[in-house]
């Protein structure tokens, strides 16, 4: 008996012993890997981010260059979110203002240069409703009553008038349209504009920038921004008698009422 029991305290020491050292070991290695994955973890969110940083870079980097700037990136150099927020908002601004600046131009107007006869019809008036058209669309007006127009800035504002005098009727205006685009492609008015002799003064076209249309330009210029000289809807060429006795210049337009 008095020699089991010190066999037992024995054996019970070398066991505690032994769960000492497995519980210290353990330990050990649960801290070790949770060290581990942080460390794995941090060093994922580096590469991450020195990788999306590098493909912003604008020139391809050697593989010694690419290293060193792995190993010196830091956190410092990753664009704040305020910064990403404001060059969005500049980015909307200035498309903004390119698309204000899609519009018709406005020039110093002078309604001299044009001429009236009022026992014709044609009386040359400022302060009319103003309209404002896109690039695309001003090229187009410009390049119809290019092709539409005759011989002088007269005969070109009387065909810029009857547009716009279109624009304001409420006939018209429901049947063609409000805005003097719509009004000189409405099927079966204008025929330079379906005929296609229009593309001759639209950009890059063989008379784009000529005296007929710059005379033209300055004439769409003028009223769109209120100069008319007369209240006719309509017109015809020179040659159609019937349709009428008015006009500004001698062998141009003849105007009418519809």
């Amino acid at each position: 008996m008095k020699r089991t029991i010190p066999s037992l305290i024995v054996i019970g020491c070398q066991l505690l012993i032994v769960g000492l050292f497995f519980g210290t070991v353990f330990n050990d290695d649960v801290k070790l890997e949770k060290h581990v994955s942080t460390i794995h973890n941090e060093n994922l969110n580096k590469i991450a981010t020195s990788v999306s940083i590098l493909f912003k870079e604008e020139n391809v980097m050697t593989d010694e260059e690419l290293e060193e700037k792995l190993s010196n990136i830091t956190l410092e150099e990753l664009p704040s979110t305020d910064v990403v927020d404001k060059d969005l908002k500049e980015k909307k601004e200035e498309e903004k203002k390119e698309e204000e600046i899609k519009s018709t131009p406005l020039v110093s107007v002078d309604a001299s240069k044009y001429n009236s006869n009022e026992e014709m019809g044609f009386k040359v008036t400022e302060g009319n409703k103003t309209y404002t058209l896109s690039d695309y669309e001003f090229d187009v007006v410009v390049a119809v009553v290019s092709g539409e127009f005759d011989k002088t800035y007269d005969d070109a504002l009387g065909v810029v008038s009857v547009i716009l005098n279109r624009c304001d009727s409420p006939e018209w205006r429901s049947w063609s349209g409000t805005t003097p685009y719509a009004q000189v492609i409405r099927k079966g008015q204008f025929e330079v504009y379906f005929a296609g002799m229009y593309l001759a003064y639209m950009p890059g076209g063989s008379q784009y920038g000529g005296q007929k249309y710059n005379i033209a330009k300055q004439a769409v210029i003028d009223g769109l921004n209120g100069i008319r000289n007369n209240e006719y809807l309509g017109f015809r060429a020179w040659f159609v008698t019937s349709y009428s006795d008015k006009y500004i210049v001698y062998g141009g337009n003849r105007y009418g009422y519809n």
